[in-house]
């Protein structure tokens, strides 16, 4: 499946959905950066709510969208990336941007700014995934969309041309599928929110409605969707005993990429949700694995060699042409690519 088919698997079109307007407040220094409200118009008729946060001093020209969790908390969503309600270890938009990345983190349909007024957040969830697939497109393609007009805004106000993404399950998820669709965008950090259905279903895993575009298991699962990212780069961590994604699920997604494209830090601690998430048999935890991102941000367009981010194993899924390739198999050795 190529760009275009996972556009059509989620129900995108692209030329329906485009940036019509924003509106941004002046900035505030805080914590040693800038931060700004941020407020998009989008052609769809919604408003996506961000946080702009902005370095005195860049490491690097390439922009961040920053995708938050769900583990629903839907009071929460762009406010835990950037450092300011919820738990800190999920401050990684505020770790990018004290290490000199400019990052953009909008609020997913459903959580903070976008609740329903009901106040039910997995009903109004479920409402509007179901609501969507009846007009024929899909909460996956809602949120892959909403990113899309963030990485519109964030390229205009920064005068790049490609960005990166970085997300925690949901986000990960989010930052997964846009990756897929949208070629602006050159490298990711997708920490856990990456699997198959198909591994979901034998063990009665449910995962937020959004992980269900109709029709994505007999076009191929994930693994297809992974064969649409060209020319980017994507660090990926997963747990072993993650009980919501299976390892062998995550297994055939990245073997589905192409060579040089996915680079893979495994932990044997359970990376699911917090508190659960925290790798508790290998040193550090995943607020200094994205901090550690943060800070060996793509140059280039391209993930940099780093120590292993989260646990002690290490894979990059490459040839022998790969720039930066790390060919030390770190502990993986006989594990499927």
């Amino acid at each position: 499946m190529d760009r275009s088919g996972v556009r059509r698997l989620l129900g995108i079109e692209p030329a329906r959905n485009r940036l019509v307007g924003a509106e941004a407040s002046a900035p505030e220094p805080w914590q040693g950066i800038s931060r700004s409200r941020v407020l998009l118009r989008a052609s769809y008729e919604h408003t996506i709510p961000c946080l702009l946060l902005e370095p005195e001093h860049l490491s690097t020209p390439l922009p961040v969208v920053a995708v938050h969790q769900h583990n629903g908390e839907f009071h929460l969503g762009k406010s835990e990336p950037a450092g300011m309600a919820g738990n800190p270890d999920m401050a990684y938009g505020l770790a990018l941007a004290k290490a000199g990345v400019t990052t953009l983190i909008p609020d997913l349909h459903g959580f903070e700014e976008r609740r329903d007024p009901s106040g039910d957040g997995a009903h109004d969830e479920r409402f509007h995934a179901w609501n969507l697939i009846a007009h024929g497109t899909t909460l996956q393609g809602a949120h892959v969309t909403d990113v899309s007009i963030a990485i519109d805004w964030i390229l205009h106000h920064t005068g790049a041309g490609s960005c990166g993404v970085i997300g925690h399950s949901l986000g990960g998820q989010v930052s997964f599928f846009s990756m897929a669709c949208d070629e602006r965008i050159v490298t990711g950090v997708l920490n856990c929110g990456v699997g198959t259905v198909a591994s979901f279903e034998p063990a009665c895993i449910l995962h937020n409605p959004a992980w269900y575009p109709p029709g994505i298991v007999p076009l191929g699962d994930s693994p297809a969707v992974a064969r649409a990212f060209h020319q980017q780069r994507v660090l990926l961590a997963a747990g072993r005993d993650d009980p919501l994604f299976p390892i062998s699920g995550v297994d055939e997604v990245v073997a589905a990429f192409a060579p040089c494209i996915a680079t893979t830090r495994s932990s044997t601690a359970d990376m699911s949700y917090p508190p659960r998430c925290w790798p508790t048999k290998s040193a550090g935890s995943y607020a200094n694995s994205m901090r550690r991102a943060g800070s060996t941000w793509a140059i280039g367009g391209h993930l940099r060699r780093h120590r292993p981010m989260i646990g002690n194993d290490t894979t990059e899924h490459g040839g022998d042409d790969c720039e930066d390739d790390d060919t030390s198999d770190g502990g993986l050795q006989g594990r499927p690519r």
